[in-house]
């Protein structure tokens, strides 16, 4: 159903979902007026996915070294889904809020020491030269960092469409089975490359509950202010799930950043 190729040589991934996979009949025929709307109401959007027959043909991103630094652990960031303005400018974590404002992500990585670009602020590099140096290694970390998106597909920033509820608008009903399809690809892609000692950084609800094993936790959006939640993947590497990108500032998400960074270093 789900066609999800991870390019270890570069960011963007290319990706399909078979629509009439998910529903036939009538239901198919709304799923695809539904998919043609997405599809319409972003510009990036737009120029990243198509839909054709009954195949929604689109760009993804991801970031996954083509080699591992085998003195180092792993730190595998999994996300919600990304920003179509993103994919559409090869530039991961780009901008946030009116698209003015360089994204959080990489200036919370810079605080705790997980990913530096240089000794510099990282808004002083352009979102396209830190893509450019995370692909050539032009960085320093602690760890060997993966950040794969839990859903491959694109949603806008805002909107009725926006984030992964504008996903389960889209899908409807079939939704559990996307989110089945995506928890094999990414837990293939842990279990190929993950190793004891390594770690799993979640940001999202589905993907916690996905990746959880079933007697962990269940996922919880107050604790989470208070203290991250801490269990292991089906692959045995640690699973830390912390509040969302939109709270990376937060107290939880600085200090379990921090000490995994300081704890790799020792």
């Amino acid at each position: 159903m789900l066609r999800r190729a991870f390019n270890r040589s570069g960011l963007i991934d290319q990706c399909s979902i078979s629509l009439g996979h998910l529903c036939s009949g009538m239901e198919q025929t709304k799923l695809l007026g539904r998919v043609q709307d997405f599809i319409a109401s972003d510009s990036s959007l737009a120029k990243i996915a198509s839909c054709a027959d009954d195949s929604l043909t689109y760009e993804s991103e991801s970031f996954v070294p083509e080699r591992f630094a085998p003195c180092k652990s792993n730190l595998f960031f999994v996300a919600g889904n990304p920003a179509p303005h993103s994919i559409a400018h090869h530039a991961m974590y780009a901008y946030e809020g009116s698209g003015l404002r360089q994204h959080r992500f990489w200036k919370v990585l810079h605080r705790t020491g997980a990913l530096r670009f240089s000794t510099a602020d990282p808004d002083e590099h352009s979102p396209e030269e830190k893509m450019r140096r995370l692909f050539t290694g032009d960085f320093t970390s602690p760890f060997n960092v993966c950040i794969i998106p839990f859903f491959s597909l694109a949603s806008p920033p805002g909107g009725s469409w926006s984030g992964v509820g504008g996903l389960q608008r889209v899908f409807g009903r079939a939704f559990p089975e996307v989110v089945r399809a995506e928890r094999a690809a990414v837990t293939r892609l842990l279990g190929d490359l993950g190793k004891p000692g390594d770690t799993v950084v979640v940001m999202q609800k589905d993907a916690y509950m996905a990746l959880k094993p079933p007697n962990a936790a269940p996922y919880d959006a107050k604790g989470l202010r208070i203290a991250p939640l801490s269990t292991t993947t089906a692959h045995g590497l640690d699973l830390l799930c912390i509040p969302p990108t939109r709270l990376m500032y937060s107290r939880v998400t600085m200090a379990a950043l921090a000490s995994l960074s300081e704890r790799a270093r020792q």
